[in-house]
């Protein structure tokens, strides 16, 4: 079952240059990853491109678990950055639960989103699914811990 999710603090006006901050860093570039935020609170990680170093999960031409757990990393530090106003937003704690291969021909995404906040840190869920199925047909399931950076 999915927790609540809490709205951004940042104004959308206030999340616009870190967005921009996180899709020009390097290591998401690598990955092929995009962010996004989507209201009232969710960060969502697509992906722009999969090369076949990212494939190998399984034995199969699925997204490799190093992969999935960089995305949902990714996707947790986005959705700091969507609470707290700060350069930098790092994660404390990563648990991620693989529940299904991801097979790279389909349309996958990451969304995350903040479940509990306070003022130095939060606690996040995230879930890996195809874009073109139903809710709750998660291919991955994550929870992390992530604060600014002081």
């Amino acid at each position: 079952m999915q927790s609540p999710t809490i709205p951004f603090r940042l104004a959308s006006s206030q999340r616009e240059e870190p967005l921009a901050q996180f899709n020009a860093r390097k290591e998401v570039a690598w990955f092929g990853f995009r962010g996004a935020f989507e209201e009232p609170g969710l960060a969502i990680i697509s992906f722009t491109k999969i090369e076949s170093g990212l494939q190998g999960g399984g034995g199969t031409t699925a997204i490799n678990g190093g992969v999935i757990a960089a995305g949902f990393d990714a996707a947790f530090v986005l959705a700091g950055l969507g609470h707290y106003d700060s350069k930098v937003v790092v994660t404390l704690e990563l648990s991620v639960k693989f529940l299904s291969l991801a097979i790279v021909s389909e349309s996958l995404a990451f969304r995350a989103h903040v479940v509990r906040s306070a003022k130095h840190f939060s606690f996040s869920e995230g879930f890996l699914s195809r874009t073109d199925t139903e809710a709750g047909q998660h291919l991955a399931i994550a929870t992390a811990m992530v604060a600014p950076a002081r």
